[in-house]
């Protein structure tokens, strides 16, 4: 029975991926901060280590004995770059350390983000081999940590994952869109052509993982940072966008959704607002430049052959009938 260790366990991925590696009959333990919310955690009657990737020696603790590593941990909000690469890059490089430090260092999968190879161009998805050119304070402290993570790799076994938008059971954010458009009907789109983008639906995420872990390949010691082996984007392989997120969610619920299609200029007040305004009161704002930043891309598509083809992954479904069956979870999860 191999012995796992997650991080990030109490998001709505790492819950997921918890619950699928439980079924599959592994010895789970997740890292878990003082302040985490562990009910659902508690639910599964898995092992909790207490620890943070601020702290070497919970983190060895939490590494004890661990055949794998899944590291989803990360911040996702911020005002400044400091504020992420706290986490993503300097947390990354203390779990990396002390992993290889172990008498028989853990396989360790990094989940990244298409985040980190920045906005594709129209017609050219990116691929693993695509030069990255983050643009956010966020991608630009995920690449950090895959460069951190890289220098570990003569002593431990590494593979990096770079997931695109995520959506599906748990997902907060996407309940806000759905929530959104049922109460009017609009999705108004910062983007004139709708912000070409690459979707991934949760347990297509997890299984892509768990492939990636079990058989995927390990990033060449010493090896150039763009160097592509040990890398894998997974995303579905139709292109989508934000427009045809806003109109899967109409339909998954039954109502007919326009698209407000505007040029980002709209939305450069309500950033600049939203800056100042979480500057006032010390906190990361909802929306705001570098947010903008993202929304005003050419677009943020991958390309997944790589992973389809060595280790034969695909998608289960459709996007549109995994739209219908988050919102069949939102609505018995009493979400709705």
């Amino acid at each position: 029975m191999p012995r796992i260790l997650v991080t990030g366990a109490t998001g709505f991925i790492g819950l997921r991926l918890v619950e699928r590696l439980l079924d599959r009959g592994a010895d789970v333990a997740c890292l878990v901060r003082a302040t985490s919310d562990v009910s659902q955690l508690e639910r599964l009657g898995v092992e909790r280590r207490l620890g943070s990737l601020a702290d070497e020696a919970s983190l060895a603790a939490a590494l004890d004995g661990a055949d794998a590593v899944y590291h989803l941990a990360g911040q996702i909000t911020g005002a400044r770059l400091e504020d992420f690469t706290r986490v993503n890059a300097e947390g990354v490089e203390r779990l990396c350390r002390v992993a290889a430090a172990q008498a028989t260092p853990p396989t360790v999968l990094l989940v990244s983000s298409l985040a980190a190879t920045g906005p594709s161009l129209p017609g050219q998805p990116h691929n693993e081999a695509t030069p990255p050119a983050p643009v956010s304070f966020y991608g630009r402290s995920k690449l950090a940590g895959e460069h951190a993570a890289r220098r570990y790799a003569d002593r431990l076994p590494l593979s990096i994952l770079r997931p695109p938008v995520v959506f599906g059971p748990g997902d907060r954010n996407g309940l806000m869109l759905f929530k959104a458009v049922r109460r009017v009907p609009i999705h108004a789109v910062p983007q004139m052509k709708g912000l070409p983008l690459s979707l991934i639906y949760v347990d297509d995420l997890v299984d892509a993982m768990i492939a990636v872990v079990e058989r995927g390949e390990r990033v060449t010691p010493d090896a150039d940072p763009n160097d592509p082996t040990g890398l894998y984007f997974a995303a579905d392989p139709a292109e989508s966008s934000y427009a045809d997120m806003g109109r899967m969610a109409g339909t998954a619920m039954g109502q007919k959704v326009w698209v407000l299609r505007r040029r980002k200029y709209p939305f450069l007040p309500v950033a600049i607002a939203g800056d100042l305004i979480g500057k006032l009161r010390g906190k990361a704002p909802l929306f705001g430049m570098d947010k903008l930043r993202e929304a005003s891309a050419s677009g943020w598509v991958c390309d997944p052959a790589k992973i389809k083809a060595t280790l034969d992954w695909a998608p289960g479904k459709p996007l549109a009938e995994r739209y219908a069956e988050t919102y069949a979870w939102y609505r018995e999860a009493g979400w709705f």
